[in-house]
């Protein structure tokens, strides 16, 4: 019973860890990485992650001379640099200060591609680990933490480099406001539209994080964006229960549900290391305008293959059945990179730290809210002896396909 109290509020105070706190954090950190650059917030990263993790292994080596619970102090090191989605924010934000746009979703999906790849390798890696040493595992992570100063410093200030060239826009004229001749604005400009009274270097050196974030709003195509960064996260969430349902619902042992995170990963993988990624490739994009029509073209499909799987998880009556919707919806992992290249494709490269810190507060509240949301959901129909009837993974279908539905309203017009 201690060990499960013991669990529950180690989840308690995780979710304020990677929740409540961060909110703060990221709104600092992307003024920050505007006014001082990225590097110096990828240093700090590095940082905290390391002392969290030397202090754990601190508290873990006393074993029992201390009181087991100062692991928590552990997440406190994360305020240095912001944690995890900082630095994601913060490498995404360098994909795009270095890379033109009309190749920057491939490299935005082999980023994304990188977790999908650790759910596969990590597990079986961490087993031989530990069959050598309990240690042996923290070692290594310490060790590949180090390493990361390594190559930070080896790298340039993203920020200080030329701006990429990019495609010719090719489309409509604009007013020096930024607005169309004829006065009706397209959803998605073919360059930045800037007010005449805001130029970039102000945005970047002086303005809030507030006026930032509101300038962000008022660009048409990035309302959109945002709300899809905001929502996919809370359908995405009913794959967690996956796993339970499958125990619950078709007997499963919950030992052998690894199969399913397995699937989704593979689907992911292939589609963010070769699908996309060659698929930008021979796909020869030659203005602007074609670059973000590409990505709103795979924006889409995604979507739409989203819906898909999850419907497929709601009327699973097989095992085999399971398994296929997973690797479906890991089919669906495009949506993030296509999202990604079509917002920076809109916006100046000066507002490319406050847009990534931006999306990661967008998808942590929305994976706060989604979180109690899709239990809920998934309570509905359980009883002694029966599974869930499946409500939360038939409303992620209905979200994606709704999502799917206004982005083929969208158009990028001349």
């Amino acid at each position: 019973m201690e060990t499960v109290n013991f669990r529950r509020e180690e989840l308690l105070l995780s979710s304020i860890d990677t929740g409540f706190m961060f909110l703060l954090l990221a709104i600092y950190y992307g003024s920050f990485a505007s006014k001082y650059g990225r590097r110096p917030v990828l240093l700090l990263f590095s940082t905290g992650m390391l002392l969290s993790l030397a202090w754990i292994v601190l508290i873990c080596w006393l074993d029992g001379r201390v009181p087991i619970r100062l692991v928590w102090l552990a997440s406190s090191f994360t305020l240095i640099g912001g944690g995890q989605r900082v630095a994601k924010a913060m490498l995404f934000t360098i994909v795009s200060d270095a890379v033109d746009a009309s190749h920057r979703t491939r490299y935005m999906s082999f980023m994304s591609s990188i977790p999908h790849i650790t759910t596969l390798i990590a597990p079986p890696l961490s087993a031989i680990f530990m069959r050598i040493s309990i240690w042996l595992p923290f070692e290594a992570a310490m060790g590949a933490l180090a390493l990361t100063y390594i190559l930070i410093l080896a790298m340039p200030e993203s920020s200080k480099l030329d701006p990429p060239e990019s495609p010719p826009t090719d489309a409509f004229a604009t007013h020096p406001t930024g607005r169309p001749e004829d006065e009706q604005r397209p959803l998605l400009p073919p360059e930045p539209n800037f007010a005449a009274d805001l130029s970039p270097s102000k945005l970047s050196k002086s303005s809030s994080w507030y006026t930032e974030i509101h300038h962000l709003l008022h660009i048409p195509g990035i309302p959109f964006s945002f709300t899809i960064f905001f929502t996919a996260p809370i359908a995405l969430l009913a794959k967690a229960f996956v796993y339970q349902h499958a125990s619950e619902s078709f007997g499963w042992e919950m030992s052998t549900t690894t199969w399913l995170r397995v699937s989704q990963a593979l689907g992911a993988s292939l589609v963010t290391i070769f699908a996309l990624p060659l698929l930008n490739t021979f796909i020869r994009l030659q203005s602007l305008r074609q670059a973000q029509k590409f990505d709103l073209a795979v924006l889409r499909g995604s979507l739409l293959i989203a819906s898909v799987g999850f419907a497929v998880l709601w009327q699973a009556k097989a095992n085999w059945m399971l398994v296929l919707a997973l690797f479906i919806c890991g089919l669906s992992e495009a949506i993030q990179p296509a999202n990604q290249g079509l917002a920076t494709s809109l916006i100046s490269r000066e507002l490319n730290a406050r847009l990534f810190t931006t999306v990661a507060v967008l998808e942590t509240v929305g994976k706060l809210a989604g979180g109690p949301l899709q239990s809920r959901l998934f309570s509905i129909g359980r009883r002694e002896g029966q599974g869930s009837s499946g409500v939360n993974f038939v409303a992620s279908s209905g979200i994606f396909l709704g999502l799917a539905v206004v982005a083929f309203f969208v158009r990028v017009r001349r």
